[in-house]
C-alpha cells in the first residue's frame, strides 16, 4: 500500500499541479459574469441580501411558528442534504481509493484516472473551503437565529460570540447545497441544472421552515456557494486544469470521456489485445 501511494504521488506530478496553480492564467478567457465586473456582482449580492433583510425577514419571523407540523418533519429530513459531511466523507474516501489504484496503467487509462481524481478533488475542495469560510464569516457576523430572537427583533446580532445560536448569516447548509449544485452542473452538464436547482432550493427552504435561518441568510449562502464554485472552476480552466472555457464563456470538462475510458479499461484489463488498444489510443 505504501508503495502504491508513493508511486501515485510521483505519477500524479504534484509539482506540475502546484506550478499550474501558482502560475498566471494561460489565457484570459471571458469574464465569469459576462460584462459585469466581479466587484459589481459582489455588490449586487450584498444589496440583494440587505434588501431581503428588511423586507422578507420580518415576514419570515411572523410566520415562523405557523408552519404545519408535517412540513416541519419533512424539512427536518431534507435539511440533512445540506450537511457538508454527507459529501466530504465519500469524496475523501474516493480520493484515497483512487490513489491506491495500481499505478501501472495503460497511458489512456492513467490519464483518465488523473482526470477523474482531479474532478473529485475539485468538488472536495470547493465544498470544504466554502464550508470553512462560511462558518468563520457567520460567527464573526453573529446574527442570532430566528428561533432565538424576540418577536420583531429580526436584526439581532452578537458579533464574534462563537456559539451556534448566533450563527445565522450566511447559511452553511445553503452554501453547501449550492456548491454541490454547481458541481453537478459543471460535471454533468446543463441537463441536470433543473434538478440541481430544485435540490438546492429545497435545502434552503428547509432551513427557513425549521427556523434555523432567515430568508436573507439562505440567499447569502446560496450566492456564496454558487459563485465561489464557478469562480474556482474558471480559475482552474484558465490554467488548463479540470475544465476548459468555450469561446462563448461557458465551462466544459477536460477529457469528457475519462469515465468511459476507465470503465473500458476495467472491462478489458484481462484482455491483452484490448489493453494494447487502450495503450496506443490517443
Amino acid at each position: 500500500m505504501r508503495n502504491a501511494i508513493r508511486q501515485w504521488a510521483h505519477t500524479a506530478t504534484w509539482r506540475e499541479l502546484g506550478r499550474r496553480l501558482r502560475e498566471p492564467p494561460r489565457f484570459a478567457g471571458r469574464p465569469l459574469f459576462g460584462r459585469i465586473p466581479p466587484p459589481a456582482a459582489v455588490l449586487f449580492g450584498l444589496l440583494l441580501t440587505v434588501a431581503l433583510m428588511v423586507t422578507a425577514d420580518p415576514a419570515d419571523l411572523r410566520i415562523l411558528h405557523e408552519w404545519p407540523h408535517s412540513l416541519i418533519r419533512v424539512a427536518a429530513i431534507v435539511t440533512n442534504l445540506g450537511d457538508s459531511g454527507l459529501y466530504l466523507v465519500p469524496l475523501g474516501i474516493a480520493l484515497i481509493g483512487l490513489a491506491l489504484v495500481d499505478p501501472v496503467l495503460p497511458r489512456r487509462a492513467d490519464a483518465a484516472l488523473r482526470q477523474v481524481w482531479l474532478r473529485l478533488a475539485f468538488c472536495f475542495t470547493v465544498i470544504a473551503v466554502t464550508g470553512l469560510a462560511v462558518n468563520l464569516v457567520k460567527r464573526a457576523i453573529g446574527r442570532v437565529r430566528p428561533l432565538h430572537v424576540d418577536p420583531g427583533a429580526y436584526l439581532t446580532f452578537d458579533p464574534f460570540a462563537w456559539h451556534a445560536t448566533a450563527a445565522s448569516m450566511p447559511s452553511g447548509h445553503a452554501t453547501t447545497a449550492w456548491s454541490v449544485a454547481a458541481c453537478l452542473v459543471l460535471l454533468a452538464g446543463p441537463r441536470v441544472r433543473p434538478y440541481a436547482f430544485a435540490f438546492a432550493t429545497l435545502v434552503c427552504v428547509s432551513r427557513v421552515v425549521l427556523g434555523a435561518h432567515f430568508v436573507s441568510d439562505v440567499v447569502a449562502g446560496a450566492l456564496l456557494g454558487w459563485f465561489a464554485t464557478l469562480w474556482f472552476a474558471q480559475f482552474l480552466a484558465r490554467r488548463g486544469l479540470v475544465f476548459r472555457q468555450k469561446p462563448d464563456g461557458a465551462l466544459a470538462l477536460r477529457g469528457q470521456d475519462a469515465a468511459k475510458t476507465l470503465l473500458a479499461w476495467r472491462a478489458r484489463r484481462k484482455d491483452p489485445i484490448a489493453d494494447d488498444t487502450l495503450s496506443d489510443g490517443a
